[in-house]
Parts: structure tokens; C-alpha cells; sequence
């Protein structure tokens, strides 16, 4: 009689039966979480977004501040918010909505929404003089919180330097000198 023998390496499962080794995903790590939020530096200044949704809800909310600009919007309940790209969770056509249909979290393909943001056009943009700035994002607003999305940051590039400012030189008023 073989003995079978069980390991767990990574987030594979490696079962051993008489010299056969069977290889497949543990299934507790395997799950997709709800929600993934990202953040793509286009080089021109701009910034695009991206949630993307596993879920059935369309009422997960994304924030973000820039620099080091303090959070002075509303507080939810986790503290106050940034500003609002603004941006939601989308559902493919076909996805039984929530709340009309239970909660689910494991929708797949995740659907994904984004949203580009020109940060020369932000009203208030911290360090205007700056070539680059961070931008800090994530999700505040939804209906599990345990598929919100913790603050990520990524740096976005190609802003623009204003012009260095000219000296000129006083006017001359055309004398020689002499007289």
C-alpha cells in the first residue's frame, strides 16, 4: 500500500502517490480579491486610473491627493478623503447588479473603468513648479469594506517647468555722455 504524501509550496498544492506528483493551486490563496486599483503615469503631466472589478457593485469610490496636500475632504468613516478622479467601480452589462442580487466577489473577467486626470488642469495642485509629483490613491467608499483597496502611489511625470523668469537690462536713454 503507497502512502500519499501532501505539501503545500507557495500557493501550490504537491500531492506524492507511488512516485506521481500531482501539482495544483491551493485554493484558499488562490481567490481573486474584490477589487484592484492601479495607477498609470502617461508622461505628459497626466495620470489614468484603473479599478478593476470582480465584483457586482458600482459603488466602490476611488480618492487621491498629490504631493504631500493634506486630506480635507468628507470622512466616511476612515478618515477624511482626497479628491475625486472621478471614478467608480463598473459591472459588465451581463453581471447581475448589487444590491438587487446578493453580494458577490468573484466575478470573472474583472471588469475594468478608468479615468485620465490632467494634473496641469488640477485646481490647487500642490508644488506647481514641480517636474513630477506623487500621487497617492485608493478606495474609500463601497459597500464590503473588505474589498477596499489600501493608499498606493505612483509618480507622475512630463509636468511642465514654467519658463525661468528674464532679467532685463534698464533702458538707456540714448546720451553719449557728453555734451
Amino acid at each position: 500500500m503507497s502512502k500519499a504524501r501532501l505539501a503545500v509550496v507557495g500557493s501550490v498544492l504537491t500531492i506524492a502517490v507511488g512516485g506521481v506528483l500531482v501539482s495544483m493551486p491551493d485554493i484558499g490563496s488562490a481567490a481573486s480579491p474584490g477589487l484592484d486599483t492601479g495607477a498609470q503615469n502617461n508622461g505628459d503631466c497626466t495620470v489614468t486610473f484603473a479599478i478593476d472589478n470582480r465584483t457586482n457593485a458600482t459603488t466602490f469610490t476611488m480618492d487621491y491627493w498629490i504631493d504631500d496636500e493634506p486630506l480635507t475632504g468628507k470622512n466616511y468613516g476612515t478618515g477624511p478623503t482626497g479628491r475625486r478622479p472621478p471614478l467608480t467601480s463598473g459591472i459588465a452589462q451581463a453581471t447581475p447588479p448589487w444590491p438587487q442580487y446578493p453580494y458577490a466577489r468573484n466575478i470573472s473577467p474583472a471588469f475594468q473603468t478608468t479615468q485620465k486626470v490632467d494634473l496641469k488642469t488640477v485646481a490647487n495642485l500642490p508644488n506647481p513648479d514641480a517636474a513630477t509629483h506623487t500621487v497617492h490613491y485608493r478606495i474609500i467608499l463601497g459597500p464590503e469594506s473588505q474589498d477596499f483597496v489600501a493608499e498606493k502611489t505612483v509618480t507622475v511625470t512630463g509636468c511642465p517647468n514654467p519658463p525661468a523668469p528674464t532679467t532685463t537690462k534698464p533702458a538707456s536713454n540714448g546720451s553719449s555722455g557728453s555734451s
